[in-house]
């Protein structure tokens, strides 16, 4: 049961569908450009320098000393973090259809797959097979250079790299559904795709007036892939209120905390991934007063084996959602307290801790794992939080009241 838990968890969430995730109406272009195992090399190698033909992200940085910069810190050089290779690790020997299924994204050159194959097998990772989607990986096709129009600054056919091959595919939304949307065809729960975050942008006003996923997360062209994993990036997309009822009168508090997609351009969280949870309680000499705590959940929660959604609170752009508080004031409390919590990587920290207790693991890839769940655990962070202090003496109330 543990390596179906395992199996199905990755491959749904990762792959989705055995159909190309291309498979949305897009250009001739981006089909070919997309085609995996990714050609990112070729058999006649150029006279370039040693390091540079390597394509690897370092080679790249030696250049490109900001976008390289940026591009550490993202989530896309984590592409191949421990909890892809600790999954690989327990199952990959045996199962080459799931190495491929997760290398369709998260390692998606041709060289990359035969790096982290041959790791598998024993052999020391080599530089690409660790650093997950790489500039290579959107930047590279048999030792050709692509990239978004850049003139005046560099046009079609400059002589930097031997020739480079601008196109305007780069800076629309299409370019990201290979890894970014499930096929139409692919796993769906309640009707709704698993990974539909192309499609939930299709439909918002953010569509409909040209703002694209470049334009949120890769503002002026930077790197950093901004998600989720940012407070600052987050708190900018989101409208929080709070709202508090004159509470002098009555034994109760009553407030009302109410959140806002104001900014964000598909569902809010999208994927099945992070969730976000509201809560508001009672201060009891900084301590939550027994049994006053209030909480929201939002976000798309479904089982471990993708079989059942247990609820879909996430919030459409424009939309908002309300945790509404009315709860006796404790004898003790001195403040109302509200907070939200971001978990962006909820689902993985319910699936690894999972993932120990029910699979047969190696030492090695028992630590592995253990990393990836403690790297979950504590991306966790508070998104917004306010104290207002209760000043007023409390009410009359009935004997016991609490």
């Amino acid at each position: 049961m543990g390596q179906a838990l395992g199996l199905a968890m990755a491959c749904a969430l990762l792959l989705g569908s055995s159909s190309p995730a291309w498979a949305w109406p897009t250009t001739a272009f981006l089909s070919r450009y997309w085609h995996r195992p990714l050609p990112i090399g070729g058999r006649s190698i150029p006279h370039w320098p040693a390091f540079e033909v390597t394509l690897s992200a370092g080679a790249c940085g030696q250049c490109h000393i900001r976008q390289y910069r940026e591009w550490r810190q993202s989530r896309h050089a984590l592409a191949m973090g421990p909890g892809v290779v600790g999954q690989l690790m327990a199952a990959g020997r045996r199962r080459q259809a799931f190495v491929r299924g997760c290398l369709f994204c998260h390692a998606p050159a041709r060289r990359q797959g035969r790096e982290v194959r041959a790791a598998l097998l024993g052999a020391a990772l080599r530089p690409l097979a660790h650093q997950g989607v790489t500039c290579a990986d959107c930047h590279v096709r048999a030792y050709r250079r692509f990239g978004p129009p850049l003139k005046p600054y560099l046009a079609a056919g400059s002589s930097v790299h031997g020739g480079f091959t601008p196109s305007g595919a780069f800076t629309r939304s299409r370019f990201c559904i290979s890894c970014h949307q499930f096929h139409r065809n692919g796993a769906r729960l309640h009707g709704a795709l698993l990974e539909n975050v192309y499609g939930e942008w299709r439909r918002s006003r953010y569509a409909r007036v040209g703002v694209t996923c470049e334009a949120c997360h890769m503002p002026n062209g930077r790197h950093n892939f901004y998600g989720i994993h940012n407070p600052r990036f987050v708190r900018k997309a989101l409208t929080i209120r709070l709202h508090i009822e004159s509470h002098s009168a009555k034994p109760e508090l009553v407030a009302h905390l109410s959140i806002t997609n104001s900014g964000v351009g598909h569902d809010f969280p999208t994927y099945t991934t992070p969730e976000v949870v509201a809560t508001i309680w009672q201060d009891c000499a900084k301590h939550i007063c027994p049994g006053t705590a209030r909480r929201l959940v939002i976000g798309r929660r479904i089982s471990l084996d993708l079989e059942r959604q247990y609820f879909d609170t996430r919030l459409k752009p424009g939309q908002a959602r309300q945790l509404s508080y009315d709860v006796p004031r404790a004898a003790h409390a001195t403040a109302l307290e509200a907070h939200i919590m971001v978990s962006p990587d909820a689902a993985y920290i319910h699936f690894f801790r999972a993932y120990l207790v029910r699979y047969r693991l190696t030492p090695n890839e028992r630590v592995t794992i253990k990393r990836a769940l403690a790297r979950d655990e504590g991306s966790r962070y508070v998104l917004w939080q306010t104290k207002r202090p209760l000043n007023l003496p409390m009410p009359n109330r009935p004997f016991g009241l609490q």
